[in-house]
């Protein structure tokens, strides 16, 4: 397939046509064992690293959701993975099939976020059903794009521009306002507007687009 690759760096006039190579890994899976680390419930305070005014107590606005919501995975998903998980996931039989990663920052406090690094957007999806304590029936590993250009959600509460560099966020200033219209589904991993000394760089958008629509992105490398 031929698409036309705008160099991030330079002006669209000097731009010219190339073969875009979609770096895809096929082994991924997510992380069972970070849903039993995360914590019953945080704050807004927590959720996104906001200090309230003096005199105004947290309240809890967010409840570990079920595991089945918490490990469903969509295209278009942001992917995290912990950092220094391989010298321990090595040691399990599943590390030669599957590499761990999450896709949801439910009940994950906003400063966890230096002990993870940037895995991949899915690809293809895994939806997980309800447990009914016999064993897993469906299969639950997915691919995601490690490179090249895909399409994600715009989750960063405004608009984004090309040209824009792009982060990942457990959350982020507007996070808390859009919880009461998200509390029937499990807080995702978003996106901000990056500034370019920023250590979770994910990439640089391609299209425009408002909060809540799709637009292209070329993943860093």
């Amino acid at each position: 397939m031929r698409l036309v690759r705008f160099h991030p760096f330079k002006p669209r006039l000097c731009c010219r046509s190339y073969y875009i190579t979609q770096y895809v890994t096929c082994v991924f899976a997510v992380d069972a064992y970070e849903f039993t680390t995360i914590r019953p419930q945080i704050s807004d305070t927590e959720m996104t690293g906001i200090a309230l005014p003096m005199g105004t107590q947290p309240t809890n606005i967010e409840f570990k959701p079920h595991f089945h919501e918490w490990a469903t995975t969509q295209p278009g998903m942001v992917c995290v993975a912990r950092k220094k998980k391989t010298a321990v996931f090595r040691q399990y039989v599943a590390a030669e099939t599957a590499v761990p990663v999450i896709s949801c920052a439910a009940c994950i406090p906003k400063d966890e976020e230096k002990n993870f690094f940037f895995a991949g957007v899915a690809r293809s999806k895994s939806v997980r059903t309800p447990d009914d304590g016999i064993g897993p029936n469906v299969d639950e590993y997915f691919t995601v794009s490690i490179g090249g250009m895909c399409t994600i959600l715009n989750t960063s509460g405004g608009p984004v521009h090309p040209g824009d560099l792009v982060e990942w966020a457990f959350a982020h200033s507007n996070t808390a306002k859009d919880n009461a219209r998200a509390k029937a589904n499990p807080r995702r991993i978003a996106i901000a507007v990056a500034s370019v000394s920023s250590p979770k760089i994910i990439g640089r958008c391609l299209s425009f687009a408002k909060s809540g629509e799709v637009f292209d992105i070329l993943l860093r490398q």
